[in-house]
């Protein structure tokens, strides 16, 4: 993926001490090697007063576009200030890549139901057989049930086990990288100017996702149209708020501006968290995936936690025997 030329000057400066130690290997595939400190007992998604007096937005639109400026501390106690601005064109564009409405769903059930009638019509006029016909038939059931799925995929969708279709956090985030470079440049300008390295950045990042925007979740319907309960990372920068897998999605397309960047998405009943290839320091929680250690960050807020830190409500939930499924997160192949 291109990136602008400041992200490309800072790579090997800033990330590839932060990542490169991370090419160890162990044979686990997926386990958990908690090392909970206890100082960071906020469960995610709580009231935090402190955090809220932390931070700070202010949301707007100029003639032709839309604007979000983000104030927070980042983990120095250092004031950032970033603001993010996208023209109404290009932010409508993106939005309609996301969501559905039963309309859309309807007009695949017309299209069904028309071949259905040309297939039965075409069977008698042909005197075609009950066998002959009953094939065609479920041929146009398999074409139907494709057209469908696709549909869904396209919106940001996926299905699982049980033909349940549940939001593709992973799939939203690629899609929204080069969106949402702007906000890694100017993050990458503040690092620069105050001398930070790799994980103080990362750690900006995720206290400007965790207290700057409000936790808040989103309907499963709007404006007639079905969100899978999340919002797309451009569109939760734009307002300024989101859950659990929507501000996961926001701090990964932020974060995967940056080349070397490995990151994880882990699910556990209820809640969504992230994990990015480092190796863990002293009292860091990690998990391992495919050989390698994954440091865990809860982007969820209001708590104020840095990389390795997650509430105790999360950790029980990772600790819990239901265990944890994990989606790797891959970048634009532009």
């Amino acid at each position: 993926m291109r990136t602008g030329p400041t992200l490309r000057f800072l790579a090997p400066m800033l990330l590839l001490c932060y990542f490169a130690t991370a090419l160890l290997s162990w044979r686990c595939e997926q386990s958990l090697f908690p090392r909970f400190t206890g100082l960071h007992s906020q469960p995610t998604g709580e009231d935090d007063p402190q955090s809220q007096a932390r931070a700070s937005q202010r949301l707007g639109q100029t003639v032709d576009s839309l604007f979000a400026e983000y104030h927070f501390k980042n983990f120095n106690r250092d004031q950032i200030q970033v603001r993010y601005q996208v023209t109404k064109q290009s932010y409508a564009a993106y939005c309609d890549g996301f969501w559905y409405s039963q309309a859309d769903l309807d007009a695949i059930d017309r299209w069904h139901n028309n071949a259905r009638q040309k297939a039965y019509k075409l069977a008698v006029s042909t005197h075609k057989s009950q066998s002959q016909l009953d094939n065609a038939m479920a041929n146009l059931k398999t074409e139907y049930e494709r057209k469908r799925r696709d549909f869904l995929v396209s919106k940001g969708l996926k299905f699982l086990t049980g033909n349940v279709v549940e939001a593709d956090v992973p799939a939203m985030v690629m899609r929204s990288i080069t969106a949402l470079e702007p906000v890694a440049l100017a993050l990458n300008s503040v690092s620069v100017n105050n001398g930070y390295d790799s994980e103080t950045l990362v750690g900006a990042a995720t206290a400007m996702v965790q207290t700057a925007l409000s936790y808040k979740i989103p309907p499963e319907l709007e404006d007639g149209k079905h969100t899978g309960g999340i919002l797309p990372p451009v569109m939760s920068m734009v307002r300024g708020w989101g859950d659990c897998d929507t501000k996961t999605g926001v701090l990964a397309a932020i974060l995967s501006n940056w080349p070397n960047v490995r990151i994880i998405g882990i699910a556990v009943p209820d809640h969504y968290l992230m994990a990015i290839l480092r190796l863990p320091a002293k009292d860091e929680a990690f998990v391992e995936w495919q050989g390698l250690r994954y440091v865990l960050i809860e982007p969820a807020g209001p708590a104020w936690l840095p990389p390795g830190q997650v509430g105790t409500e999360t950790m029980s939930m990772l600790q819990a025997s239901e265990g944890f499924r994990i989606d790797p997160f891959l970048k634009n192949p532009g």
